[in-house]
């Protein structure tokens, strides 16, 4: 088991990760990587938040060995007002 560490560009906030999680290989953690920027884009579209999501994830050397994006970009084509959220209750 390697360790792995996550750190997280929330919008503008710099998010470094000191405890890190346990993968069986790297290919793990970026499945995992992938799965925590999908959720955190997911939380931050509904509150109307479509910015991107970074995680640089870095192995037990210290070094970036992966970086997943997560965006969303939103082009309108009607005329809804601007208050009109589908995705929320």
């Amino acid at each position: 088991m390697a360790r792995y560490y996550f750190d997280v560009l929330n919008g503008k906030q710099f998010e470094r990760d000191g405890e890190g999680f346990e993968f069986d290989n790297l290919y793990a953690a970026v499945q995992a990587a992938a799965r925590l920027a999908a959720e955190i884009g997911t939380d931050r579209l509904a509150r109307s938040d479509t910015s991107h999501v970074v995680i640089e994830v870095r192995d037990e050397q210290d070094q970036r060995v992966c970086t997943v994006t997560a965006s969303m970009t939103i082009d309108r084509h009607d005329k809804l007002p601007r208050t009109y959220h589908p995705w929320s209750a």
